[in-house]
C-alpha cells in the first residue's frame, strides 16, 4: 500500500511539474489583445492559427468563444487534432476554399522562414485576411537560447515586419502585396533559463537539480507576473489596410 502511495504522489508531483514548466506565457496575451481590438462579438470573430500544432492555443480561444480553425503542414496532427473535436484541416484543404478570416494568428511561426520565404508565406495567408482585420504575431527575441530550436532560421523584429509590410517604402529588397499598420505591442516575460548547463543536454546527477531550480524559476515568474523573469519574446497587433 505504502509503494502505491509514495507511486501516486511521484506520478502527481511529476505532473505538476510538467504542467508548470510547459506553461504557455503567450496565451494570456493574445487573449488580452483579441479582447481589446476584435471588431465583432467572440461568437461572430472567425479566427485562423497558422501551423496550430496540437491546438493549445485553439483550445484556449475556444475556450474564450472564438470561432476558431487551425491549419498545419503535418496530417498527423491534424487527424489528431480532429479526434480531439478540434477544427483543424491540413494545407491541402485550406488552398481549396477561399473563407475570409477576421483574425489571423501566426504563433512561433516567422522565425522559422527566411525573409524572401517568409515574405511570401505571410502574403499567401494576408490573402485571406479581411480588410480592417488583424494579424497576431508572437515570436521570440534573439536570446542566447534562440538557436536550441534546430529549424530556428532568424528572429524578427516589428520593425522588420513594417519595412516590408507597412505602408510607407523602406529600402529593402522587397515589398508585400498586403499592407499592415502596427497598433499594439507586448513583450513575453519568461522565467530565467538556464543556458549551457551540461544538465540540459546529458542525463547526469545534477539534471534533478537543474530541474528543479527551474520549476522555481518558473513558479517565481508566474507568481510575480513576470516581474522576476526576463523579456524574451514579443505579441504584436497589425490592422491589414
Amino acid at each position: 500500500m505504502s509503494n502505491l502511495i509514495i507511486r501516486g504522489l511521484y506520478e502527481n508531483t511529476k505532473k505538476s511539474y510538467y504542467s508548470v514548466i510547459k506553461h504557455d506565457y503567450d496565451i494570456p496575451i493574445i487573449l488580452k489583445i483579441l479582447c481589446k481590438y476584435s471588431q465583432s462579438n467572440q461568437s461572430e470573430c472567425r479566427v485562423l492559427d497558422v501551423g496550430c500544432g496540437y491546438g493549445k492555443k485553439m483550445i484556449a480561444l475556444d475556450a474564450a468563444g472564438y470561432q476558431v480553425l487551425g491549419v498545419e503542414a503535418n496530417p498527423q496532427i491534424v487527424e489528431a487534432n480532429q479526434k480531439q473535436g478540434m477544427d483543424c484541416i491540413t494545407l491541402e484543404e485550406f488552398t481549396q476554399n477561399n473563407d475570409l478570416f477576421d483574425i489571423i494568428l501566426m504563433s512561433h511561426i516567422i522565425e522559422h522562414f527566411q525573409p524572401s520565404d517568409l515574405k511570401d508565406f505571410m502574403d499567401a495567408y494576408l490573402d485571406r485576411l479581411k480588410v480592417g482585420g488583424h494579424l497576431i504575431i508572437a515570436t521570440p527575441l534573439p536570446t542566447e537560447y534562440f538557436y536550441d530550436d534546430f529549424d530556428h532560421v532568424k528572429p524578427y523584429s516589428p520593425l522588420g515586419i513594417m519595412m516590408v509590410f507597412g505602408k510607407h517604402a523602406s529600402q529593402v529588397q522587397y515589398y508585400s502585396r498586403n499592407k499592415l499598420s502596427l497598433i499594439d505591442l507586448k513583450f513575453r516575460r519568461r522565467h530565467y533559463r538556464f543556458t549551457f548547463v551540461r544538465a540540459r543536454y546529458l542525463r547526469i546527477w545534477t539534471t534533478k537539480i537543474y530541474q528543479i531550480l527551474e520549476f522555481i524559476s518558473t513558479l517565481l515568474c508566474l507568481m510575480s507576473w513576470g516581474w522576476l523573469g526576463r523579456k524574451d519574446g514579443w505579441v504584436g497587433i497589425f490592422k491589414k489596410i
